[in-house]
């Protein structure tokens, strides 16, 4: 296979680095909640956690262990870790697959977060989850951090999307 055959079955550099951080961060935040009550302020593993004493006062969901919500966001956290390991794989394995498993994974991860974000709205039930917040504490604490994981997946399916599209017009005996 030529190389230039090779080098369209690769993420972009960036891209790859996201789904590194990707299995990083998704991976420290799983288990920050399946760890419950270990990992709370307190708890015999907490130290490993330490920031998220500043989010769980934002963030009621990640200090309470009976919030099932939280509980069945995390089981998909690991789902999007190894499905993150997987495209990392096959980036490196150069695998035609590479580019629509990235793709279906950051659609996965950008609706996963917005359905967390929709669940924190006061139509959803989260008022009472929210009442002592302060605005700058939503924006700084809550918006920004959680805000990533929309725009970056969304960001990586729009250049997928382009990669996608220019790949299959090539290949295709329609066009």
């Amino acid at each position: 296979m030529a190389v230039s055959d090779l080098k369209k079955y690769v993420l972009p550099t960036w891209i790859l680095n996201w789904f590194y951080l990707t299995a990083i961060v998704c991976t420290w935040d799983a288990s920050f909640i399946l760890c419950r009550p270990h990992s709370l302020p307190g708890g015999a593993w907490n130290a490993l956690w330490y920031l998220y004493k500043y989010y769980i006062v934002v963030d009621r969901r990640y200090m309470d262990e009976e919030d099932s919500f939280s509980r069945g966001i995390s089981l998909l956290n690991v789902v999007e870790v190894v499905l993150s390991v997987v495209v990392i794989f096959l980036h490196y394995q150069k695998s035609k697959h590479t580019r629509l498993m990235a793709f279906t994974v950051s659609v996965m991860t950008f609706w996963k977060t917005v359905l967390y974000f929709v669940m924190f709205t006061e139509y959803c039930g989260a008022g009472p989850l929210r009442v002592q917040n302060t605005i700058m504490q939503e924006i700084f604490i809550y918006l920004i951090p959680n805000g990533i994981w929309v725009v970056v997946p969304f960001l990586v399916m729009i250049q997928l999307w382009s990669l996608l599209a220019t790949d299959n017009k090539q290949g295709s005996k329609f066009n």
